[in-house]
């Protein structure tokens, strides 16, 4: 017997902006410019925060102390998406650690992102 998960539409309730580094970019004088973002794609998707050991946590180093928070976001599946590019969500900015087609189905993409919070101490 085959099980078929099929995504409920309904679920993708969360707005993102799917962005991508543009780089190469020179001055008149030929000196690099910093790389810029630019929007690629923005679709729904549905957000999940997982649970357990090593997936939201701190760390200190110097004056400074970092919270790493994992979200996950699953959208329709979607071609083209890599973990060069990152996610705008809310006014937040994600970096996106993994891009996985679930049960290799090709109908839902889950992005694996991490967001990165700095506190000077």
């Amino acid at each position: 017997m085959i099980t078929v998960m099929i995504m409920n539409p309904s679920k993708l309730n969360k707005r993102i902006t799917i962005q991508q580094e543009i780089t190469n970019k020179k001055d008149e004088e030929g000196n690099p410019i910093p790389a810029e973002w630019k929007d690629a794609v923005t679709v729904w998707a549905r957000a999940k925060t997982p649970f357990g050991k090593g997936f939201n946590y701190e760390i200190f180093a110097g004056n400074t102390e970092n919270a790493v928070r994992t979200v996950n976001f699953f959208m329709r599946f979607r071609k083209g998406i890599d973990s060069k590019m990152r996610v705008l969500y809310d006014g937040r900015l994600f970096e996106i650690k993994a891009v996985v087609d679930v049960d290799e189905q090709h109908k839902e993409t889950c992005l694996v992102c991490e967001e990165r919070s700095i506190w000077q101490k």
